[in-house]
């Protein structure tokens, strides 16, 4: 009897491994925000290969089958958060999913003006938070990839030169470290520069008896606030933030203003 059982085969064994990676790849693949579209695409782009449909799915002329199209259209629609969804997402396109692929490349790497000007935006306004030096250094990375997709192709210099102009008066000697020196000004440069920072604050933080920044070392540069973020580090809470929530800011002389209509 034992010699009847079927012995699993080479080709069992891969086909085995391939669902394996194919789920790997399909779990890796993050929601789709508007931060993260480079890494996004780049982990579909690698689900595509593995299964021979980048091509089906991705070129106007690739035919995908019915099973194949309602397969990457459940995986692209189940990758998206709710906002993103609600943009490319719609009644025409929710059926076909190399409709769906056009509409968010259209959506987040198109080349039109408008496109052009809210990726460039999103560069400017990037905020430099001296507590959070790894999560800028992600966000300027993924801002430049970003400005790439949509054919944004800035001198590496000038690019240099944006990052530096975000960091605050008291880190003024990184900027002149990184001008003064004999390299070649690079996005990667000022980055590599800030890991440095960021490695020496976390040292610091290592060697204090106390788990609170010292006194000492916080600046009144690195106590201000900033138009839509609080410092952890200000004297007042976040709930009584004005550049958090400007509706707080008392107005000046209201008091006076009101006592003088009483009056009269």
């Amino acid at each position: 009897m034992a010699e009847n059982i079927p012995q699993p085969t080479a080709a069992s064994n891969m086909d085995s491994i391939n669902s394996t990676i194919l789920k790997t790849a399909i779990e890796a693949i993050p929601l789709l925000t508007m931060d993260n579209y480079t890494l996004w695409k780049n982990r579909v782009e690698n689900m595509l290969d593995l299964q021979e449909l980048r091509t089906s799915l991705t070129s106007p002329t690739g035919v995908l089958s019915a099973s194949e199209d309602v397969q990457l259209r459940t995986i692209l629609t189940s990758k998206l958060e709710s906002t993103i969804h609600a943009n490319v997402i719609t009644h025409d396109n929710e059926k076909s999913s190399k409709m769906i692929w056009k509409s968010i490349s259209d959506y987040f790497a198109s080349s039109q003006a408008s496109n052009r000007a809210r990726v460039f935006n999103s560069v400017l306004h990037i905020q430099f938070n001296p507590n959070e030096v790894q999560e800028f250094i992600t966000q300027v990375k993924a801002s430049i990839s970003r400005l790439h997709e949509v054919g944004i192709i800035l001198p590496k210099d000038i690019l240099a030169y944006l990052i530096l102009n975000k960091l605050p008066p008291s880190m003024s000697n990184i900027s002149q470290q990184i001008t003064h020196s004999e390299k070649e000004i690079t996005p990667e440069l000022v980055l590599d520069h800030l890991r440095l920072y960021m490695n020496d604050q976390q040292f610091l933080a290592s060697t204090s008896s106390s788990k609170t920044v010292p006194t000492s070392l916080l600046t009144a540069e690195s106590r201000k606030c900033k138009k839509g973020w609080h410092n952890p580090n200000a004297a007042h809470p976040k709930s009584n933030c004005w550049f958090l929530y400007p509706h707080l800011r008392p107005v000046e002389n209201s008091g006076e203003a009101s006592t003088s209509k009483s009056k009269a």
